[in-house]
């Protein structure tokens, strides 16, 4: 269940990602990671959204994961 939300929440990000390069800002420079600099269009930005969301919600969510294996139910 929690594997459905993410990849909605990472989708979510997609498509924002795609709004906001289609309606192109100014002063949007998006960088991967403050390493590789990306093109402020849709593509750009849907590369951007879903990797940072990814990666950040991802690194989150794994972590909640290994915590609720370890704990010990009976302990309580």
């Amino acid at each position: 269940m929690i594997y459905v939300v993410y990849a909605v929440i990472v989708s979510i990000a997609a498509l924002m990602g795609f709004v906001l390069g289609a309606i192109n800002p100014e002063g949007m420079d998006p960088t991967l990671f403050f390493v590789v600099d990306l093109p402020a269009t849709p593509v750009g930005m849907v590369i951007f959204g879903v990797s940072t969301i990814g990666v950040g919600l991802g690194a989150l969510l794994l972590l909640v994961a290994y915590i609720a294996d370890r704990y010990d139910d009976a302990a309580v």
